[in-house]
């Protein structure tokens, strides 16, 4: 087997692109096919996930160094791999490694899906605190009603009415000719 000709981090960078054209193939798949509520967390998981497989790649690669390239590839996928290669190989140190890059990536994992929870929570509130603000007309009509005089019918609000009962009376015509 021949080694790449790319510099290490070139190849870094083309998975990493690869990862995302993926993923995103993958999500645009998944959010056409599950319902509304499923698809966010699929993508949660998705995207938890993609990060702590960067994570872990990233705190394995010193341990790497002198192994063959065979145990390498193994270990660089996940620690579950990296176990039996590891003692196969007659190599403690790689496994204690694994496990550690491994813990790391869940801890750091946690981390940016808990960021990513709480910035999604900030936008809901910021959503639903500015739907809950009543417009103008809302604000007039209640001070109307507490004033204890009745509400003038605004003149967008009897164009908006007629023009209703208007559709209405068209469909009604439009059934009774059927």
């Amino acid at each position: 087997m021949t080694a790449c000709a790319l510099p290490k981090f070139g190849r870094q960078l083309i998975l990493a692109v690869l990862m995302v054209c993926s993923l995103l193939i993958w999500l645009d798949n998944t959010v056409c096919t599950l319902p509304l509520e499923r698809a966010g967390s699929v993508i949660g998981i998705a995207v938890g996930g993609t990060i702590m497989s960067i994570v872990y790649r990233r705190a394995i690669e010193p341990s790497l160094d002198g192994v063959p390239g065979a145990v390498e590839d193994q270990a660089r996928i996940s620690a579950e791999q990296a176990r039996p290669i590891a003692k196969a190989t007659d190599r403690p140190a790689l496994v204690r490694s694994a496990e550690e890059a491994f813990v790391h990536a869940m801890h750091v994992g946690a981390v940016w899906i808990m960021l990513v929870a709480l910035f999604g929570a900030a936008v809901l509130l910021i959503a639903l605190r500015s739907a809950k603000k009543p417009t103008a007309s809302v604000r007039e009509a209640e001070s109307v009603q507490e004033s204890g005089q009745e509400a003038a019918p605004s003149a967008t609000g009897t164009a908006l009415r007629a023009e209703a009962d208007d559709r209405l009376a068209r469909e009604g015509e439009e059934l009774g000719t059927h």
